[in-house]
């Protein structure tokens, strides 16, 4: 078995409670990777001609390829931090409305393709219900737009005169995660965590205030 065909098998395993709500207990499920194609608007996938034949839905993740410094593929890892499930729903018009490729591949053998941007395909939540990907893209935005202010008013942030004056040696009593930390001592981490609203700090404090803000909201 394939390293391609091992990933599918483990992704189809992420989804199967989305595909048990569906009550699909074989659909047809691929991975695929999404790409910018000059004269096209956004990301597209690319089908081919037998996977449109067969008159189904096609259910996809899609992923990126992880090479080493001498361009061999070592592993194959997911595209969508969310682990998004997309659908494209059976399209019997297919050959009329998409563009039509013709590649050899490395047996020198010909075949057949059709590229479709990812703004037609649907997005399959976890308990199975659908939502177009731009109206899901979307959603998204405004969720992180209402999302970052709410939080950061959450936040208490300290008196920066008071807080942060010269102190002398004697009076820091800084100890451990149950301190506070000084503004010059934030890191990257902890500044993703106040932002992204997700317990990534390597400060446990934190990660217990960003989870108990995003509980209020």
């Amino acid at each position: 078995m394939t390293l391609r065909q091992t990933k599918q098998n483990d992704f189809f395993v992420q989804h199967m409670e989305a595909f048990k709500r569906l009550g699909l207990p074989d659909p047809f499920f691929t991975i695929k990777t999404a790409f910018f194609q000059k004269g096209k608007f956004g990301r597209q996938v690319q089908f081919f001609e037998w996977e449109l034949k067969k008159g189904e839905d096609i259910y996809i993740e899609f992923y990126d390829n992880v090479t080493d410094n001498m361009g061999q593929l070592v592993d194959i890892k997911p595209f969508f931090e969310e682990r998004l499930l997309f659908k494209f729903k059976v399209n019997p018009h297919f050959a009329e409305e998409y563009e039509l490729k013709v590649n050899t591949n490395s047996k020198g053998e010909e075949y057949s393709s059709y590229t479709v941007s990812l703004m037609e395909l649907t997005v399959v939540l976890s308990h199975g219900r659908e939502m177009p990907y731009p109206a899901y893209e979307k959603a998204k935005e405004e969720q992180e737009n209402e999302v970052l202010p709410k939080l950061q008013n959450s936040l208490v942030f300290p008196n920066f005169e008071e807080e942060f004056a010269p102190k002398k040696e004697e009076e820091i009593t800084l100890t451990g995660d149950s301190a506070d930390a000084p503004l010059s001592e934030i890191t990257i981490r902890d500044l993703a965590a106040i932002m992204l609203m997700k317990p990534v700090s390597a400060r446990p404090w934190l990660n217990e205030l960003v989870k108990q803000a995003k509980s209020e909201i």
